[in-house]
């Protein structure tokens, strides 16, 4: 039996704090499921809420609400920090890659690596990849031609994955009109480095995506929350 139902997305890197405190700022745009990086390590850990990192004040956070329960699948040893898989269930069962690219540069080469190392799992389940990926088209001539921005999203393209902004606003990769990032929290220096990619027959459902104001959110961070509203997502149970 088909289920009418929706499921939001939202990944956020919260410049830092408490789990609690900016965990909390996300509870106005309901998530079903949130990736928070930055935030240091919760009180308790459950199958709804995992983290991972090195420094207890500075890590990742992956984060379920109502149906959906989480857990942490086992990583491979040089995958670099962070692309964590996690498999989600609930109303919709997928796989996340919940990412925070760390250094060295170029940041994306990170997640290039990941997707290569964890490929089996890409065609096992549906794949959601959301984060902070440090990453735009506008740098690609800037960086090595096999780890560059356009490379990443040629091969999520590969696996049937798409950016839900791109998909949803009908804007090219390096050609943003909002931003998820403010260097150095200025305004004026405005950039798109935050992403959901989801299976390429989940866009034509995407109801919602929206990117939070500067002025929202200038006091809590230099990103800004993306979230992404999916509806009639193969929700679907047995009876």
């Amino acid at each position: 039996m088909k289920l009418h139902s929706i499921m939001r997305l939202v990944t956020w890197n919260c410049c830092r704090g408490t789990y609690q405190k900016k965990a909390s700022l996300l509870d106005a745009l309901a998530p079903d499921i949130a990736v928070l990086q930055e935030c240091a390590r919760p009180a308790t850990e459950t199958n709804q809420c995992l983290w991972f990192g090195a420094n207890p004040l500075q890590g990742i956070a992956v984060i379920a609400h109502g149906q959906y329960r989480i857990r942490a699948l086992p990583t491979v040893p040089e995958v670099p920090l962070y692309s964590i898989p996690v498999e989600v269930t609930g109303p919709t069962n997928f796989l996340l890659i919940a990412v925070w690219t760390k250094g060295p540069s170029p940041y994306v080469k990170g997640v290039i690596r990941a997707v290569e190392l964890y490929r089996d799992l890409f065609t096992q389940y549906p794949t959601v990849l959301a984060g902070d990926l440090n990453s735009n088209a506008i740098w690609d001539s800037g960086n090595p031609v096999d780890f560059n921005h356009s490379v990443l999203v040629k091969m999520l393209s590969e696996f049937g994955l798409v950016s839900s902004y791109h998909s949803f606003f009908r804007e090219t990769h390096g050609q943003e009109k909002q931003f998820t990032s403010y260097f150095q929290w200025q305004e004026k220096k405005p950039y798109h480095i935050d992403y959901c990619f989801i299976p390429e027959e989940w866009a034509p459902n995407i109801q919602r995506v929206e990117i939070g104001s500067y002025a929202q959110w200038k006091d809590h961070s230099d990103h800004r929350p993306l979230l992404v509203e999916i509806a009639d997502h193969a929700a679907t149970i047995t009876t």
